[in-house]
């Protein structure tokens, strides 16, 4: 199974860490066959047509990587998404949360 992921992200926010962490989780995986697409945001206008509530953000298939993401409407083009995985509070996925993610979606 081919994986899209994408990466919405502004230049306020760096990329390079996630993307890193993207491909290492992938590699740890044993996942070769996958496309990553990196789309920046300039604004709050291309956030709603994305439908992005802050950033970065990673869709896997379409899906966003938080499992609990709940879409409340409310699209932003600042570096504001927050991620809570395992009683922590994060402002980038970490990596083992990106790789619990990509298991399940694998299964």
């Amino acid at each position: 199974m081919r994986l899209k992921i994408q990466l919405y992200y502004t230049p306020e926010c760096p990329r390079d860490p996630i993307i890193k962490d993207i491909k290492d989780a992938l590699s740890e995986l044993g996942v070769e066959d996958y496309e990553i697409e990196e789309v920046m945001l300039a604004n709050d206008y291309e956030a709603r047509q994305h439908r992005v509530m802050g950033v970065p953000t990673i869709r896997i298939n379409g899906e966003d990587l938080d499992p609990n993401f709940k879409d409340r409407g409310e699209y932003k083009a600042s570096c504001t998404r927050l991620y809570k995985w395992k009683g922590s509070i994060y402002d980038r996925p970490p990596k083992e949360m990106i790789k619990e993610r990509l298991m399940s979606v694998l299964k």
